[in-house]
């Protein structure tokens, strides 16, 4: 049975990155709501940030020190005030490359503390100075910020696109970041070592129960929040297809053919290279996952036959 999807809605990598460019090009700032802006950045991926009290929150740093300075230069345009904290929304380098440049002007990093590692490695390239290392805020599962008549909320709703995804709540202004959980017009990628598909799957309905009329997506088009359930769409029934394929002992060789029988087509969606790898890397990951699940015969303990009597 074919599962119907919106006609914009997923892109291969390649051609989403060339959209985004050119989106850029065209209009690189929006305003989401009064001081809250996004943006994209030169490698695609989106960031935004907010005014908060004296001072402005950025989410995600961008790739490098070039993107960071960048994005720097337009929150000084847009809202005049010193950047005080930066959420990374993940540890991916797209999103999290940029942190030490934020850093240095003065910026708290706050991250997942699953994802405190990668964030830490990207502050502190090696070659860094013992005595200059940098360090993180690293949230468990929730953090509050308040200031002047802003409220923002971070949350951590368990592992999915990567064991230490964060999402940011505006709820008065009903703007959501959302990372690389949601993609708006963009296929998730779902190629992380620490990816957790099935996890992705039940964390996206209660993403969708969120209070959100806008979203800054971490790929793809600013605004509508259409890639909430666009996203888990396309997660679910890539869940499925790669059990589907285990159960049928498709070799990894022949995934792409599978995958390219209508019963097995999702509408809108090419069979891209990145649309057959993240079915791949789903059938590995559950795969290594029943693997940790299953006892190995040598840890089976059996029971030890009892002397026999004289």
């Amino acid at each position: 049975m074919k599962k119907r999807f919106p006609s914009a809605l997923l892109l291969p990598l390649g051609l989403m990155l060339a959209a985004a460019s050119a989106a850029q090009d065209r209009a690189p700032l929006q305003k989401m709501a009064e001081g809250v802006w996004a943006s994209p950045t030169d490698n695609g991926s989106n960031v935004g940030w907010f005014t908060l009290g004296d001072g402005v929150v950025v989410v995600d740093a961008g790739r490098d020190a070039a993107a960071a300075r960048r994005i720097l230069k337009d929150v000084a345009e847009t809202a005049a005030k010193p950047v005080r904290y930066v959420v990374i929304t993940h540890a991916h380098g797209d999103h999290a490359g940029g942190a030490r440049t934020f850093a240095e002007a003065g910026a708290q990093i706050i991250c997942q503390e699953n994802a405190a590692p990668g964030v830490l490695a990207s502050l502190n390239p090696s070659g860094s100075p013992a005595g200059q290392r940098l360090g993180v805020v690293a949230v468990a599962d929730r953090l509050m910020f308040v200031g002047g008549s802003r409220r923002a909320e971070i949350y951590w709703l368990g592992t999915a696109h990567t064991r230490g995804d964060l999402v940011v709540l505006l709820p008065q202004e009903k703007v959501l970041f959302s990372g690389d959980l949601a993609l708006t017009a963009s296929l998730p990628f779902m190629r992380s070592p620490d990816a957790d598909p099935p996890g992705w799957e039940r964390t996206l309905p209660r993403l969708a129960a969120a209070p959100v009329e806008t979203m800054v997506p971490g790929h793809g088009q600013i605004g509508p929040r259409a890639g909430i359930a666009d996203t888990l769409a396309y997660v679910r029934r890539v869940n499925a297809l790669s059990t589907q394929l285990l159960q049928a002992r498709v070799p990894e060789e022949y995934v792409h053919v599978e995958l390219r029988k209508p019963e097995n087509r999702i509408e809108n969606v090419a069979v891209s290279d990145d649309h057959v790898a993240n079915v791949k890397a789903v059938m590995k990951l559950e795969t290594e996952r029943v693997a940790k699940a299953t006892p190995s015969p040598a840890s089976v303990r059996r029971p030890t036959p009892s002397p026999k009597g004289r």
